[in-house]
């Protein structure tokens, strides 16, 4: 063949080649990644994807779409759209007191040093009972509450966004570390790492949001994905060699922000400041007294050395579950202060008819709040000390801590101790949020007594050493995270009582007999010929004895709370380093209790 016919053929083929390796080059990333997933890249609509109505407003909030499709609402008016947060998706992920209060139609939200109340369609809205004017207020729509950003800007660090080409409302916590880096090569951002379908696709400078860490193999598929949220919402996984200029900081828009409180942002993920400031551990004894005579009896008795805060049980909740009953007594406050004794009432529940009707009424519970306060600053307490325990539904927990914040905001600004006892926590009472408890008050006193009640099936002890580490354990550790509480807040509660139980011998049928204090059970049993037996799984002594009562042969059994198992409970607080102990009652208080106590006080 001739050399220009050669030439000829050659030349324009050369030129296709080079052609063409110039594309690969150019387009090689884009090339490479259709290689990875069979040659073509399919772009997806997100809804389309994600089996969504284009009309339902999603929330991406720390990197992640929520599933909750009533997150957020958004309405338009003059042309300019509205946004609001759902309170539902505040209370879960933003701050747990977030509370809407549906007999009384009130949302409150609150602070450390302010409760808020805002109501569906008014102007106004309160600050610690104060009326604040308001242009944008809170809507009840189908049933679920939504608060505008106009608010949630003014309340919370947060840089709430709506990106109208998908209908999202991106949430981001303006006090974290914010990532962000540049698109380096034409790239697709993909709804999971190694699918075909993509979300987008991205040029070179675009800007995107990374969540450090979130790579692709913690889905099982490949590592060389980074977890991303493009500038319009759409949140995906991109190639981490496409992207570049990686820059952490944190966002400068909370300088910017106008807050509706005095005190700032709202932050209660954090636990309130102790008002308690003695550098001593708290030794409380509850005192027994229903009626205004029971004061006078106990007062003929002095408190002992070693007691710190005594607790009379002052006020309760009357049958009709409206108000709360007084004996408390001026003469006794002083009485206990001239002894160096501070005094925390006691506000009790008494049933659970009353409790939960004077819960979840909101005028009841502001009466409340009310009333004690003014007895209070008029008695001189020092402290309050509220001993809900009658909840039996879940619904019943979120309003057990409203009142306790609506308490605790007058009683915080008096420089008064607020606690609150508790059960030992189990899965079926997590209601209680035991963890929410202690950012509000104080302290928590662990009931670490009754762990056979009066209606148990079987006879056991009243406050086992295994039961009672493993409740404070549960309380101190994330194995209960709705009952994780610090050390430095949390009170053992101690028994001075005994539940001596009874078998029939014929049926074999267990009742609680009877309630007594150590030496009226050890007279009751030496009466009837018993040999105690040290139980060293439980911790106390033994008893059984057999009779012969109401025509028929028994058995009767106790688990005896003396000096030796108080002090085994005593090293359980000396582990773990608590806030101090609490016992029931000063009624049934013998001298080797206090022997033993005053060693720990």
């Amino acid at each position: 063949m001739k050399k220009s016919i050669v030439l000829k053929f050659l030349f324009p083929l050369l030129t296709i080649v080079g052609l063409f390796l110039v594309v690969q080059f150019v387009a090689m990333p884009r090339l490479r990644e259709m290689a990875v997933f069979g040659g073509t890249v399919v772009l997806v609509n997100f809804h389309e994807h994600n089996s969504l109505d284009a009309d339902d407003t999603q929330v991406v909030f720390g990197g992640h779409r929520l599933r909750d499709e009533n997150s957020a609402w958004v309405e338009y008016r003059g042309g300019l759209p509205r946004v609001y947060l759902n309170a539902d998706f505040l209370q879960e992920n933003i701050d747990p007191f977030v509370f809407w209060d549906a007999g009384a139609e009130v949302l409150f939200i609150s602070s450390i040093y302010e409760m808020l109340e805002f109501s569906p369609g008014s102007e106004y809205f309160l600050v610690n009972g104060s009326p604040h004017p308001i242009e944008n207020g809170i809507i009840h729509r189908n049933g679920e509450i939504f608060v505008p950003i106009s608010i949630v800007h003014g309340l919370y660090p947060l840089i709430v966004e709506y990106e109208d080409q998908y209908n999202i409302v991106v949430v981001t916590d303006a006090t974290a570390p914010h990532t962000t880096a540049t698109v380096s090569s034409d790239t697709y951002v993909h709804f999971w790492p190694g699918s075909r379908p993509v979300a987008a696709e991205l040029g070179v400078g675009e800007t995107l949001t990374v969540f450090p860490g979130e790579f692709g193999y913690e889905h099982g598929e490949d590592s060389d994905f980074a977890r991303v949220r493009t500038k319009n919402g759409l949140v995906g996984y991109v190639r981490i060699s496409h992207i570049t200029n990686l820059h952490t900081e944190t966002p400068i828009l909370t300088l910017q922000r106008n807050t509706i409180l005095e005190s700032g942002f709202i932050n209660n993920n954090i636990h309130a400041p102790m008002v308690w400031q003695g550098n001593e551990p708290v030794h409380l004894i509850w005192e027994s007294a229903t009626n205004h005579d029971a004061n006078v009896i106990n007062m003929q008795t002095p408190l002992h050395p070693s007691i710190n805060v005594v607790s009379p049980t002052w006020f309760h909740i009357d049958e009709a579950g409206e108000r709360l009953i007084s004996v408390a007594s001026q003469a006794y406050v002083e009485w206990a202060h001239a002894q160096g004794v501070q005094v925390w009432p006691l506000v009790f529940d008494a049933a659970p008819a009353r409790v939960r009707t004077f819960l979840m009424n909101r005028e009841a519970r502001r009466d409340a709040v009310n009333l004690l306060v003014d007895y209070a600053e008029r008695m001189n307490f020092d402290g309050i000390n509220i001993d809900f325990e009658h909840l039996m539904r879940a619904d019943e927990g979120p309003y057990k801590l409203q009142f306790l914040r609506e308490l605790a905001v007058p009683m915080r600004e008096r420089g008064i101790v607020l606690s609150a006892a508790v059960k030992v926590p189990i899965p079926t009472n997590a209601f209680y949020r035991r963890d929410l408890i202690a950012k509000t008050v104080d302290f928590l006193m662990l009931m670490a007594y009754d762990e056979h009640w009066t209606t148990s099936p079987v006879a056991g002890p009243n406050a086992s050493l295994p039961w009672v580490r493993r409740a404070v354990e549960n309380m101190l550790t994330d194995s209960y995270p709705e009952a994780a509480v610090p050390r430095e807040r949390l009170i053992l509660g101690l028994p001075f009582y005994n539940r001596i139980w009874r078998t029939a011998v014929s049926s074999g049928e267990v009742s609680h007999y009877r309630a007594m204090g150590t030496n009226s059970t050890r007279a009751f049993f030496a009466e009837r010929g018993v040999e105690w037996i040290w139980d060293y799984e439980v911790g106390s002594y033994f008893g059984e004895v057999s009779a012969f009562e109401g025509g028929e042969t028994v058995i009767f059994r106790v688990w005896l709370e003396c000096g030796r198992s108080i002090r085994n409970k005593m090293y359980i607080y000396e582990e773990h380093g608590l806030a101090g102990a609490a016992s029931w009652s000063r009624l049934f208080a013998i001298d080797e209790f206090w022997d033993v106590l005053s060693e720990f006080f």
